[in-house]
């Protein structure tokens, strides 16, 4: 009895952190008092701060975003009548094999078809109309709720227009083109000199991490356009459509922007950082030239860029949390119907991998760099005062080196201290497989002994997905283990050249 109370009060507890009201209700419960009120049909509009972060984000692409959802079966169908295969029953479900389904589900995603397109509320496609309960799930709110929406009922059809994806296109080329200006000024300048090997390599740890989301940007958009039927990658995250679907379980409309103190930070914080450095650059140099005022407005424009990808990459993470939550109730309703079960759980384990790859990929990039920054700024701490020391004219006035020092000093810090914590808060640590780690856990405390076939077969399925932990001792730990080395001693050990530089 002890045991069975423990197994209620663990589901209870997760579903009240993620899911706070409405959470006694059952999911059927919910469903029904949605179509009674009327709020199944949303024509309430979304923050348009949500819009203007994935345009200047250069995140638009497709010129609809919004599309119909479906499920394994019924994308398998889909898929089987738009390349001309035989027509199947109304009432028959595809075969699909576990290899499958990450190319079945991610590649609704990037169809041009118009066909697809939610053209009017309430509008229902053939599959629809057969009410399969596994597609009605694509459509849930923060509550369970099957709620369906336009673009233009939450008002994302005046910023996705026709040529966004032109839009898009002009800023990526615009950032990138700012981008490689600078790279070719710090190679100009630093690279391959000798006695500024210490300056390459805080130039390099300063620029690497401006470049991760344009890069990862312009990835996806190539993957858009040339393969985008293919198995899910993390370039799939970064697609509008499946950032507007993850978005449907914050109840935008209702409460706003969640988290609105990490927001600010992720604004605050990068233009703090830009603004520093180009005080540092243009005020306090004696001269400075073109180049010094297009690294400010190339800084400025890449983080704040940065930290609005931030945010969204905490959104998602949300949504994950939540969606969670609501499959737990899902399950434990429907106990017994594995195949119906299977169908849910599957839409999200696969919209999930997209994510946890494009974390996984951005956290092994970013560690070894802000490991790199981190070197490279303890390194400056000692030679600094060797090349301003207090009393030397410097621009022209007295003590003016000290002066520098501590604000260079500070602003690197500040930035190196930003790339490395807004990361992992958005992403709740180091790796977000503890997401899954908690849905695997709370599904077998939800066991019944009068299910017992059906909860064997569901932790069955759940093992198969082999979603594991990223190891703690990794090729980027590694990395950034030698980074620390190589920053510390190159120059060091010739302490003389830096006095002369």
């Amino acid at each position: 009895m002890a045991h069975e109370e423990i197994k209620h009060n663990l589901s209870q507890r997760t579903c009240k952190e993620n899911v706070p009201l409405l959470v006694h209700q059952t999911l059927k419960q919910r469903i029904m008092s949605s179509a009674e009120d009327g709020s199944s049909i949303s024509r309430e509009k979304w923050p348009h701060f949500v819009w203007f972060i994935m345009k200047i984000s250069a995140l638009f692409y497709h010129d609809k975003i919004v599309t119909e959802r479906k499920c394994l079966s019924c994308e398998a169908e889909y898929l089987e009548r738009l390349r001309g295969g035989t027509k199947m029953n109304s009432g028959s479900k595809a075969e699909v094999s576990h290899a499958e389904e990450c190319l079945d589900v991610t590649m609704c995603y990037e169809y041009s078809t118009i066909d697809m397109a939610v053209k009017s509320i309430g509008s229902t496609s053939s599959h629809q109309e057969r009410h399969c309960k596994a597609c009605e799930t694509c459509w849930w709110d923060r509550y369970g709720r099957i709620v369906r929406y336009t673009e233009e009922s939450i008002g994302l059809k005046q910023w996705n227009h026709r040529g966004s994806w032109l839009v898009s296109v002009f800023i990526l080329a615009t950032v990138v083109s700012l981008l490689l200006f600078i790279v070719h000024f710090v190679i100009e300048k630093v690279f391959a000199r000798k006695g500024y090997l210490l300056s390459f390599m805080t130039y390099t740890a300063f620029l690497c991490p401006l470049t991760v989301f344009p890069i990862m940007n312009v990835c996806s958009k190539l993957r858009s356009a040339f393969s985008g039927q293919r198995i899910g990658s993390w370039a799939t995250t970064m697609n509008a459509r499946y950032i507007v679907q993850r978005l449907q379980f914050l109840d935008l409309s209702k409460q706003g922007l969640p988290a609105k103190f990490f927001l600010i930070i992720c604004l605050l914080w990068p233009i703090y950082c830009s603004s520093y450095r180009a005080i540092i650059l243009v005020a306090l140099k004696c001269h400075h030239d073109v180049e010094d005022q297009l690294l400010c407005l190339t800084v400025f424009i890449t983080e704040i860029i940065w930290g609005c990808f931030m945010y969204l990459l905490y959104l998602i993470r949300t949504s994950f949390q939540i969606q969670s939550c609501l499959v737990l109730d899902f399950i434990k309703e429907y106990e017994g119907h594995a195949e119906l079960c299977h169908s849910v759980i599957r839409r999200m384990v696969v919209d999930f991998k997209c994510f946890r790859r494009c974390v996984t990929l951005y956290l092994a990039v970013m560690i070894p760099i802000c490991a790199l920054g981190a070197s490279t700024s303890l390194t400056w701490q000692y030679t600094l005062p060797t090349r301003f020391p207090r009393g030397r004219y410097f621009c022209g006035h007295r003590d003016a080196g000290d002066k520098v020092f501590h604000h260079t000093n500070v602003m690197i810090w500040s930035e190196v201290t930003m790339f490395f914590v807004l990361g992992p808060v958005a992403f709740g640590g180091f790796d977000v497989t503890y997401i899954w780690d908690n849905f695997q856990i709370h599904t077998i405390f939800m066991q019944d002994k009068k299910f017992r076939k059906f909860w064997n077969e569901m932790i069955r399925v759940l093992e198969d997905y082999e979603i594991h932990a990223i190891p703690s001792i990794s090729f980027p730990w590694v990395l950034s283990m030698v980074s620390l080395y190589m920053a510390l001693h190159f120059d060091m050990l010739t302490p003389a050249h830096l006095a002369k530089e």
